[in-house]
């Protein structure tokens, strides 16, 4: 028997098409975004950190290319997705960003499908609206990233979910959206796991059978997921292994509730990736599968626990507090700087005593919590899913991204809070007005002394936007604006590529060994060393260079592939090829190993084999121009 308490509320007065008008608006502010994007943003057609990793990923999958062969170290959906759109549309940057435009614009209907049933017809609409503009879905919903996606699935499973609810059947679909938002990021799980507490409250007799359905649709999407990962890997992980070293990330000595890369690790995903994968290995002294990295790590920050248990509880209190704050931390770039880059960045503000978009959201939502505490029953899903997302990563790692699927609810709260001031009198307004401001003086003020953000990584992104789409004075006179402020290994890495990419060779080898000097235990300063020793012929002195970035980190394909053209250059021909074999058995989807292993086996006398490679090559990457030519020149 269901619970009456929870029928949805009818509407007195329906208004005409407000689910088209909801979504249309939600689309044309998203294109209108990426449009301007594209013209103003330097990283958009050169995407980095996780939206490279996702762009790699997707060209592999594109091009029929295994990507990694192990368990899944990210959830695969949103990576398998992008390279469907590439296989359909070919690899380009702006046809995916178009197309998620409409997938975020759906979620904006849906929010208003959710509002409808759980609030009025006219609070479905204010909230669909609100989410059409809020600015930091916008912004997610225009990057090659995972987050406008999973919004979408969360909101789709809270839609059947009510439906279900009303109709008492059908209780398979909702699991399926949700286990499609599992596979996208697994925390959604944490939600799922405390559903029964919602199913036992809901229904009076029967809520195990209907429960039993809802777990057998999420089940459907994450099994194939699970049983792919254990052929390739022998070892049991239900959809990816990249928890262990989040949690160690968060829950380390030296964390600080900001910082999303592990003490020691470099700031690339590669960097990070096989730094997390070489340090478990030496540790235990021997390779690794991912199962058994995540093991190790998660190992690591549990022992933090042990030995600090009040360091550790206080850094868990401070990253709780990040999570509610008006603060936007930033793990992919500094959204504050990004924010110049499209119209809707002057919503999004870092005052000393405003914090804009989420400063005013979170007040608003809890006065709205406050003045529908009544329909809690009816809530009740909702607040499960906040309180369940929240702590699955307060207890690991926070930001930005990983907030924005709560943003729609609280957004729905809000306009009932609104609405409710309106509307109220008397005490009951009292206790909301209290609410709303003691929350916005909490969230919107600096307690716990936040440091200034380093810029140098946010000009090094742009500048690195410029340099890899042919702008390099651009690029030099971006990184220098961050140079001016501080200076990193990795700044001066980027600063000798460029002045490499304008002939400026001698600039550019003093920048290289600036690196070297600033930041010796980084094997890309020894590789940008070796680069412009390369350039000027010193070929041994290279491949020395080479070597020692080999020897800092023996999974980086870079190194393979440049010590594979020193050899290439000597005429070692074997040499080169057994070089670029090794980084494609790290990477298999590296193009530039590809291409240059195709040279080697062309001058070996292989020319079939090499034609077939930069087939391979171009297969992957349509834009990797050196292959075109190399096909059209070398017969």
């Amino acid at each position: 028997m269901r619970n009456k308490q929870s029928r949805p509320p009818k509407n007195s007065r329906a208004l005409p098409w407000p689910l088209p008008a909801v979504v249309l608006v939600g689309l044309v502010v998203r294109v209108g975004h990426v449009l301007q994007m594209r013209g103003t943003d330097p990283m958009f057609f050169a995407p980095q950190l996780d939206a490279l990793y996702h762009h790699q990923w997707a060209m592999a999958v594109a091009a029929g290319i295994e990507f990694v062969h192990d368990a899944y170290f990210r959830a695969p959906l949103y990576p398998l997705l992008l390279g469907l759109m590439y296989k359909l549309f070919g690899v380009g940057m702006l046809v995916p960003r178009l197309v998620q435009a409409g997938i975020g614009a759906a979620g904006c209907g849906l929010l208003f499908l959710i509002g409808r049933r759980l609030l009025d017809e006219r609070s479905g609409l204010l909230a669909g609206l609100a989410m059409a503009v809020y600015p930091l879905l916008v912004y997610y919903d225009g990057e090659l990233l995972l987050e406008g996606l999973l919004v979408v699935f969360v909101l789709a499973g809270f839609v059947l979910l009510l439906r279900s609810r009303e109709l008492d059947r059908h209780w398979i679909l909702p699991g399926l959206a949700f286990g499609l938002a599992a596979i996208t990021r697994p925390n959604v799980l944490a939600f799922l796991s405390v559903m029964p507490v919602w199913f036992g409250l809901e229904f009076r007799r029967g809520w195990w059978r209907r429960l039993l359905l809802f777990v057998l649709g999420v089940m459907v999407p994450i099994a194939p997921v699970t049983i792919r990962n254990y052929v390739v890997s022998r070892r049991f992980v239900p959809i990816a292994w990249q928890g262990g070293i989040n949690f160690y990330i968060g829950n380390n000595p030296e964390a600080d509730a900001l910082t999303a890369i592990a003490p020691g690790s470099r700031g690339s995903w590669t960097g990070a990736y096989y730094d997390a994968k070489r340090r478990a290995e030496q540790a235990l002294g021997r390779e690794l599968k991912g199962a058994e990295i995540d093991r190790f790590w998660m190992g690591k920050g549990l022992e933090f626990w042990r030995r600090e248990p009040g360091r550790a509880l206080g850094l868990l209190l401070r990253k709780a507090f990040l999570w509610i704050s008006g603060y936007e931390v930033s793990s992919e770039r500094d959204i504050y700087f990004a924010r110049r880059y499209f119209f809707l960045g002057a919503l999004v503000t870092n005052l000393n005593w405003l914090k804009l978009p989420w400063g005013l959201l979170l007040p608003l939502a809890l006065a709205g919590a406050w003045f529908e505490r009544k329909r809690g029953r009816r809530f009740l899903p909702v607040y499960l899913f906040l309180v369940a997302h929240s702590l699955s990563f307060v207890l690991f790692l926070v930001g930005t991204r990983f907030r924005l699927p709560l943003v729609p609810f609280l957004l729905l709260l809000a306009v009932a809070g609104a609405r409710q001031f309106l509307r109220q009198r008397g005490r009951e307004l009292r206790v909301g007005a209290g609410i709303a401001v003691a929350a916005f003086f909490a969230f919107n003020l600096n307690w716990v002394r936040l440091p200034a953000v380093r810029q140098i990584t946010s000009y090094e992104a742009a500048a690195t936007g410029y340099l890899e789409t042919g702008r390099p004075d651009r690029a030099l006179t971006e990184l220098r604006q961050g140079l001016a402020q501080d200076s990193t290994g990795s700044a001066l890495v980027l600063e000798s590529a460029i002045l490499a990419a304008m002939g400026r060779l001698a600039e550019s080898e003093l920048a290289a060994r600036g690196a070297v000097r600033l930041e010796p235990e980084a094997p890309e300063s020894w590789g940008a060393l070796g680069r412009v020793l390369a350039g000027k012929g010193a070929l041994d002195s290279a491949g020395a260079c080479f070597e020692q970035a080999l020897q800092l980190d023996p999974y980086s394909v870079a190194g393979w592939t440049s010590l594979g053209n020193v050899a290439l250059e000597r005429g070692d021909f074997a040499g080169a090829r057994a070089h670029y074999e090794r980084a494609l058995q790290i990477e298999p989807a590296s193009a530039a190993a590809l291409f240059h292993l195709g040279l080697a086996e062309f001058y070996s006398g292989n020319r079939a084999r090499a034609h077939e490679l930069w087939r391979r090559t171009l297969k992957l990457d349509p834009g990797y121009s050196r292959a075109k030519l190399a096909l059209e020149q070398l017969r």
